[in-house]
């Protein structure tokens, strides 16, 4: 990585992810905590202290730096800055204007994110998502926000993985609240487009530059997005094969579409319907990059019954290398799928990708192998800008609990220790001699090379 001496300015984002429930701890008045306390989460846990980064946040962020990171992905907490609707806490924006200091004193680029799965009680006790009320909410509490906190901050993400929350939430049953019911489903993708929309118009208006250390990185707005490589579980068979496409343009394509104003599609065959379209998003490109996750494929499957959606959406298979939550490691994927999004002309963060590995075995490979697909992918004229892992410590995995260990930062939850992984290491290597090569190499042969050759030892 090259930095200007004149800015101080990085040309490549080497970063790592966290969100706010899954680390701070005691995150207690939004919906997620209500509905661990109904044992919703596997063996019964709650996240509790979590990882208590509230109180460890400083020595965290120095983890970060000493790996050479050059940017921290994390998310503000709505519950704890408005625990009551209109009432703020004002400690609560002094705590994140601190975290973002840190950065600053650290050589961290901040990207804020505004919405990481959680809500507020208040807000998902008057129907969430659904309610057309969301996005006046949202929009309010970005505002305030951005008084508060966004002189420091150039890299905004708007709401993190949209479509998980939506299906999550109203399809899937694994978040709250937990229903099916596709009508819901239907409003939440407008009210959250329209809470998008609302939300980068704002904070362009209300920032035209960033007054942090890096205000050389002009104000950039978009939302992080999770992908998945879907393919049809039977080659032969021709509705998997559509089922495939079907989903994949629900799920992969309708967001990534509907930022770049090329059209609003969120709907699907025997499912749900149309949503409404978003007036204030029509026709007009409202993401200034797109945000990438990417961790796996899956398999659809065709699966007819007498009642409900005839499909079934399946992960590793028996014989296939999987991750500690049964995800296929498959980075293929990942360059096909960047590819898909480098066709809407836009700069791309990967704002996630990790995996599951408890006993950092498969990390150390995946990492390499997901680097070496970015490397093709901008070869191939994609303009990756930054690579965040996920996550920068082991955290509470929403319905998996803390079972799985995504960190670069093993946490040891008796006494919260953390210890640095293999793959941690590893990536301070691979960053080390980015550096070395002077920046992203133009030649892909010495630049994959390097990374084939890649101790994966401590």
């Amino acid at each position: 990585m090259m930095i200007s001496a004149k800015n101080s300015t990085p040309n490549f984002l080497w970063g790592a992810a966290t969100s706010s429930h899954q680390v701070e701890g005691y995150n207690d008045k939004n919906d997620w905590w209500a509905w661990e306390a109904l044992g919703k989460i596997e063996r019964g846990e709650r996240s509790g202290p979590a990882t208590d980064h509230w109180n460890r946040f400083r020595a965290d962020l120095k983890l970060a730096a000493d790996l050479g990171l050059n940017s921290y992905r994390f998310s503000v907490e709505w519950s704890r800055l408005e625990p009551q609707e209109g009432c703020w806490d004002a400690e609560a924006f002094d705590w994140y204007f601190e975290l973002i200091q840190e950065c600053e004193q650290l050589g961290l680029v901040p990207m804020l994110t505004l919405y990481h799965f959680t809500l507020p009680l208040w807000v998902a006790e008057q129907g969430g998502m659904s309610s057309e009320r969301f996005p006046e909410w949202f929009v309010r509490f970005t505002r305030k926000v951005v008084e508060r906190l966004g002189s420091r901050v150039s890299l905004w993400c708007t709401i993190n993985e949209p479509m998980v929350v939506t299906v999550g939430s109203y399809l899937g049953k694994f978040m709250p609240p937990a229903v099916c019911e596709p009508e819901k489903a239907r409003l939440a993708c407008y009210h959250l487009l329209k809470s998008h929309v609302l939300a980068y118009d704002l904070i362009h208006r209300e920032l035209p530059k960033s007054q942090s250390r890096w205000s050389e990185i002009p104000v950039q707005v978009g939302i992080a997005h999770n992908v998945i490589d879907f393919v049809p579980d039977r080659s032969w068979s021709l509705i998997e094969r559509w089922l495939a496409e079907q989903i994949h343009q629900f799920y992969n394509m309708s967001w990534l579409d509907a930022v770049t104003g090329r059209g609003q599609r969120f709907s699907f065959p025997l499912l749900m319907a149309q949503a409404p379209v978003v007036a204030e998003a029509q026709g007009r490109v409202t993401a200034d990059y797109l945000g990438i996750n990417y961790y796996t494929r899956a398999r659809v499957r065709f699966t007819p019954t007498l009642s409900g959606l005839p499909v079934d959406i399946g992960f590793g298979r028996e014989g296939e290398q999987v991750s500690d939550v049964g995800w296929p490691v498959y980075p293929q994927g990942f360059q096909k799928l960047l590819s898909i999004a480098g066709k809407y002309q836009l700069p791309i963060y990967i704002t996630e990708n990790g995996i599951a590995d408890h006993d950092d075995d498969l990390r150390p490979a995946y990492l390499r192998d997901h680097l070496r697909e970015i490397v093709v992918a901008r070869q191939s004229g994609v303009d990756v800008r930054g690579y965040y892992h996920w996550s920068l410590l082991d955290n509470f995995e929403w319905v998996k609990g803390f079972e799985p260990r995504f960190g670069l930062f093993k946490v040891d939850y008796t006494n919260f220790e953390r210890t640095a992984t293999r793959s941690a290491r590893l990536y301070q290597e691979i960053i080390a001699q980015h550096r070395a090569l002077g920046g992203l190499a133009q030649n892909l042969g010495d630049l994959e090379g390097f990374l084939e050759g890649l101790s994966t030892g401590a």
